[in-house]
């Protein structure tokens, strides 16, 4: 064993060290990784930056826009609505179609915002169903995890895999060449979580609601809407039943008032006593919450989803508040909300005034506004952070930026079509998916769905830098011989059993470093010692690839290796054990599904 040799296994060993004890950032310790070895001598100062002008990351920059543009205008939240209307009440539904969808998305959108979009959705049908959310949320998103390995642009650790392989053997992937391994994955994957990995986990309730900004709680205390304002959501169950306003009989029998519905988050439907209401519509009730909550439990199908709140990360609502003050000299002056026409021009309602230093609850649509009013206003999400009045009223306080506007969502078409069209020439290889991805991201751009000016602020930089900071890594385990060392250990422990057993050290290998490891620097790291050790046991180096790139999709044990597992930790208030007991048995399911399939695939 050489020198150079010697330091790149030492530097190999350092990086997983400080990937495993988080001292520093993963891009840091990538950064690092690269200075050791152009220090050191053991990269050229060219060689050194390869990576940043990789197909991997000029693909991973291109994708990600495109999936900004998704986000954008509503085509991932537009699949999880429909999604969320056919649940039902059947946990196993439940359970089925929200690990099922994401796992799908995500082989064609960011893993991330595949499970993102989820999170509240699954949050506020577990509180329809009183089902504790730890029992989906993990397995939502392993699933995601899984369903990265459908096709090539599932993942960012999937593109550095194929351009590896490219470097080395003069052609990578096919788009779709790897889905039957990612098929069969992610049916084990929902049959385990339906029949065995839900009931490893536990039913403990979500984490308290993360805190509201000051100006939210405020709002609802200056109102006087504390315990008197409430929501309340029609499950799918009254589809089919003609039930009206009026035979709920909410302020005779309950001493409430209905201020408001909406349905699908979008449309205002209150027209009187005769309103026909259905499964999905979301009711604004004011009146005690203790009533509220008599009203929802003398209905079944009907869940009391607590006050609109504006701030939490991940709302149960589908409406927030905003408050607007009267100016000097505003035409508002002297007209009432309804004369001056809010509701149909922003689509909002003022539920409540605030004068003379006390708030108002009554008759606030007839009242005429006066110089100095507080209004607030309630209202679907996108529209009140869409709400941009003339100089009539003025915005006082909004609980954050737009989320969809009106007029991005007219662009879902197009931006859906883009998707499509990049998937289309991949998967016929008219051209290398890194050429397509930046086309579909340009298109993004002039179609006017992403702002050419933010276009930056979609790509993940962290993730660019990592995987640049890496890949020197991968170029040093190849050229020094470092690959073959770790290679011919495998084959000197493994091999005499067989290519099969080989494969399974690779896949166990890539496993214990991915945990820990961001995906995308497990595939430059094991990406190299693949292709070796498949030239030493002369089979096919694209069999051992593959099995590189599904077992980097395994990070189930820790929530640190990959942001989607990580990012329901707190919704679903899971511990460290939480992670092992679902996860354990799925990454030995992975490793037997890789041991079988791909050789079927790829014969060894």
């Amino acid at each position: 064993m050489t020198a150079t040799v010697i330091i790149v296994l030492s530097v190999l060993a350092l990086s997983f060290i400080l990937f495993l004890t988080g001292w520093l950032r993963p891009d840091i310790i990538a950064m690092l990784v690269l200075l050791s070895l152009v220090v050191a001598g053991v990269v050229s100062p060219a060689d050194s930056f390869q990576g940043f002008s990789s197909f991997a990351v000029m693909a991973i920059a291109g994708l990600l826009i495109i999936g900004n543009g998704l986000e954008r205008t509503g085509v991932v939240e537009w699949v999880a609505r429909k999604i969320e209307r056919v649940t039902g009440r059947s946990f196993t539904r439940l359970l089925a179609i929200n690990t099922a969808a994401p796992g799908l998305l995500s082989g064609f959108v960011n893993i991330v915002a595949a499970a993102s979009f989820f999170i509240p959705v699954i949050l506020r049908l577990c509180l329809k169903m009183k089902v504790s959310p730890s029992k989906i949320l993990l397995p939502m998103a392993s699933l995601a995890l899984i369903g990265a390995n459908l096709t090539l642009i599932g993942a960012s650790h999937n593109l550095v895999v194929h351009s590896l392989l490219e470097e080395s053997q003069g052609m990578g992937f096919g788009f779709f060449e790897f889905t039957v391994v990612g098929g069969v994955l992610l049916l084990v994957g929902m049959l385990y979580t339906l029949f065995i990995g839900h009931r490893l986990l536990p039913e403990r309730e979500k984490l308290g609601k993360p805190k509201e900004a000051t100006e939210t709680s405020n709002l609802v205390e200056d109102y006087a809407l504390k315990d008197r304002l409430s929501e309340a959501w029609i499950t799918p169950e009254f589809e089919s039943k003609e039930y009206t306003v009026k035979n709920f009989t909410l302020h005779n029998q309950f001493g409430l008032s209905l201020i408001e519905v909406i349905r699908e988050g979008d449309q205002f439907l209150l027209k009187g006593e005769d309103t026909i209401l259905q499964g999905g519509d979301m009711l604004l009730l004011q009146g005690r919450e203790e009533k509220v909550k008599e009203f929802c439990e003398a209905y079944e199908g009907i869940s009391f989803m607590g006050p609109p709140r504006s701030q939490e990360k991940y709302p149960v609502s589908t409406a927030e508040l905003a408050e607007a003050v009267v100016p000097p000299r505003s035409v508002a002056i002297g007209k009432t909300p309804e004369e001056m026409g809010f509701r149909e021009e922003f689509g909002l309602t003022v539920i409540a005034y605030y004068r003379d230093g006390r708030p108002h609850r009554t008759f606030v649509s007839e009242e005429k506004m006066q110089e100095g009013d507080g209004l607030l206003f309630y209202g679907p999400r996108h529209k009140i952070r869409d709400f941009a009045p003339d100089k009539s009223i003025l915005i006082y306080h909004k609980p954050g930026e737009p989320e969809v506007s009106a007029k991005q969502r007219k662009k879902a078409p197009w931006a859906a079509l883009i998707l499509v069209a990049v998937v289309a020439v991949a998967a016929v290889d008219i051209m290398p998916i890194a050429i397509s991805a930046l086309a579909g991201a340009v298109l993004m751009m002039i179609t006017g769905i992403v702002n050419p000016f933010k276009a930056y602020d979609a790509i993940d930089w962290k993730t660019i830098v990592l995987i640049g900071g890496m890949y020197p890594l991968g170029i040093a385990l190849n050229e020094t011989g470092a690959a073959d060392v770790i290679g011919d250990t495998l084959i000197n422990t493994l091999g005499g059993y067989g290519p099969i057993a080989v494969m399974a050290g690779i896949v166990v290998l890539a496993m214990i470093l991915t945990q820990p490891i961001h995906n995308a620097a497990v595939a430059v790291i094991m990406t190299p010692i693949a292709i070796n050790a498949a030239a030493l046991m002369d089979v096919d180096p694209r069999a051992y690839c593959v099995a590189v790139l599904v077992a980097c999709s395994t990070t189930f044990l820790l929530p640190y290796g990959h942001p989607a597992p990580y990012m329901v930790q707190g919704p679903g208030n899971y511990r460290a054990t939480d992670y092992v007991k679902f996860g354990l048995p799925l990454n030995l399911l992975a490793l037997v599904v890789i041991l079988v399939v791909v050789p079927l695939w790829w014969p060894l």
